[in-house]
């Protein structure tokens, strides 16, 4: 086993984890960054590259955009750090700018008038775009890394944060040559997304959004918030199969006439634009529940209407100029692209509402770990304003790698526990050859069937707990692995790896949607349709006390009780 020595480690080489590695490193820290995937990949390189800033129309101003995001996530989250959020919020696109990124400007070369949009949930324009979309984010966020003076370990799995009174590194698997990596670090930045994959293959997520995050931080002692809140986009593809969960759309982009109608023939909804995802993603699901769907499993958005009218024309002009219907033309056809005829529509994971509890200064509950993006909670509450991710994972990325470099500088040296590391290696070790029954592919996708069948965008109590009874047959499963030896590039030995923080994400997930008994954002009931202020405008917790997963619930503080 190596060991290396490092200031702050960064997991995750998305936009947070490079921004956060990028501040780090200018603050004079020793930094090193860890990734699944080439650094720049991940999510951030599939988005659409929208930014949500604040001040963009003389109307709006930090105050207007806090009550529109506590608005749309319903009245949860830690009201302190949304207030945070807003009032920083331009910074999180001149950060992205600062670090290379180019923003779509009009012919005179401002950010003004018709280049800013307004995505649902939002009451005013406050929307950048990005002209390659995340291609052109991804492309930035690699250079960046690379001239930030980091070192960059790609397809390396972290799998375990190590420490006890407080984190001072962690174990990690690398995949290109088999090997167990004991890194120290006086803190350690989680930057490494949500949990869309458990949910595959309905999800637009990519393949390494796995919620190791969410399962380090538990395993370490910390407390995660609103694990329920997964927020899942409305509209995605639903057929041919290879397609499925891809991305088609979000309210703000069905144009003013667009309309909602079910495999019955009946319109469920109408002027979607100024919803938000959760509230068009539940009239969806719900008709799919009810078994009203299309021969393909999903239900209509009728589009064509918008022809008929100079707004609805112009709202197709708008969307075929950012590429968002360039999916539709790939999958459904020229017809579908030119608005001719409907979308064939169903929900996919999208983003992770909840995560890592943090602070103000992006700490989490547990000394020496930090936490930035889609893995932290706190921000977005029940749902996510469209826009608001991108701008959170620049803004909250930069103050969290400044302040880890500021602890670890504090400390001084920090060491991991060689003889944990070594027990925690031969764990890994006994991976390599293994002769069981179950490949680890094969429990995952149980996994992901589970996940998606029983606490996806419709729960109940009964298909809740029948899922945390599946989760504990898989466990017992996975004592039966069968794993090839070779030892380069082994992906069986990181799916195995992946397999028991996925578990251990799930099991958070499911545990905190049984606990809220209403529907509120991302979180739907059947048993508990309505959302109830009088007993549920409270936050859930949950953190891991021995071999159990404890849950609690607090009342949602006022931002004079935080200050």
């Amino acid at each position: 086993m190596e060991t290396r020595s490092y200031d702050v480690i960064v997991v995750g080489a998305g936009g947070a984890g490079v921004t956060a590695a990028a501040s780090a490193a200018r603050a004079g820290a020793r930094v090193a960054i860890l990734s699944k995937e080439p650094v720049g990949c991940g999510n951030t390189r599939i988005a659409y590259g929208g930014f949500a800033g604040v001040g963009m129309v003389p109307e709006d101003n930090p105050e207007e955009f806090f009550r529109d995001i506590v608005a749309g996530g319903e009245g949860l989250g830690n009201p302190q750090l949304t207030r945070d959020f807003t009032k920083d919020a331009r910074k999180g696109p001149c950060v992205a700018e600062g670090m290379g990124h180019i923003f779509r400007r009009d012919q005179e070369g401002d950010v003004k008038g018709p280049v800013i949009g307004r995505a649902g949930g939002h009451r005013f324009h406050r929307g950048l775009s990005s002209p390659a979309q995340g291609v052109s984010l991804g492309g930035m966020l690699h250079n960046a890394a690379f001239g930030a003076g980091v070192e960059i370990l790609e397809e390396v799995v972290a799998f375990r944060l190590m420490g006890q009174s407080r984190v001072n590194g962690l174990l990690a698997y690398t995949v290109r040559d088999g090997k167990v990596l004991a890194l120290n670090a006086g803190a350690v930045v989680l930057a490494c997304g949500g949990a869309g994959w458990l949910f595959y293959p309905h999800t637009d997520c990519v393949r390494s959004s796995t919620g190791d995050g969410f399962a380090l931080a538990l395993e370490a002692g910390a407390e995660l918030m609103g694990m329920e809140f997964l927020q899942f986009l409305p509209f995605s593809v639903t057929h041919p199969p290879s397609y499925t969960g891809i991305f088609l759309g979000e309210p703000s982009s069905t144009g003013p006439n667009g309309r909602l109608v079910n495999g019955k023939g009946e319109t469920v909804m109408t002027n979607m634009m100024p919803k938000t995802r959760s509230q068009v993603a539940r009239v969806v699901a719900l008709e799919i529940n009810a078994g009203n769907t299309t021969p393909h499993g999903g239900i209509s958005l009728d589009v064509t209407p918008n022809l008929e009218t100079p707004q609805g024309r112009k709202a197709w002009e708008s969307m075929n100029a950012t590429g968002l219907l360039d999916q539709a033309r790939l999958i459904y056809g020229e017809r579908a692209y030119r608005w001719e005829e409907p979308w064939d529509v169903a929900p996919t994971a999208h983003f992770s509402a909840g995560g890592v509890r943090i602070d103000r200064d992006c700490r989490s509950t547990i000394p020496g770990l930090y936490a930035a993006g889609e893995v932290s909670g706190g921000v977005h509450g029940a749902d996510r304003l469209g826009g608001t991710a991108l701008t959170e994972v620049f803004l909250f990325g930069w103050k969290a790698g400044k302040q880890a470099a500021a602890e670890a500088a504090s400390l001084g040296s920090s060491q991991v526990d060689s003889r944990e590391a070594e027990e925690q290696a031969g764990r890994v070790e006994a991976l390599f050859g293994r002769k069981g029954g179950n490949r680890p592919i094969a429990l995952i996708r149980r996994l992901q069937k589970v996940m998606w069948d029983k606490v996806g965008v419709v729960r109940t109590d009964e298909g809740l707990r029948q899922a945390l009874q599946e989760f504990d047959r898989i466990r017992d499963g996975a004592q039966d692995l069968q794993v090839r030896s070779g030892r380069t590039f082994n992906t069986e030995v990181a799916e195995a790896l992946e397999l028991e923080m996925m578990l251990t994400t799930g099991r958070a997930m499911a545990k905190s949607a049984l606990e809220r008994q209403e529907s509120r954002g991302g979180h739907v009931r059947l048993d508990f349709p309505d959302r109830d202020d009088g007993r549920w405008l409270k936050n859930i917790f949950v953190r891991k006390e021995g071999d159990k997963l404890r849950i609690r619930a607090e009342a949602v503080p006022s931002l004079e009780a935080l200050s």
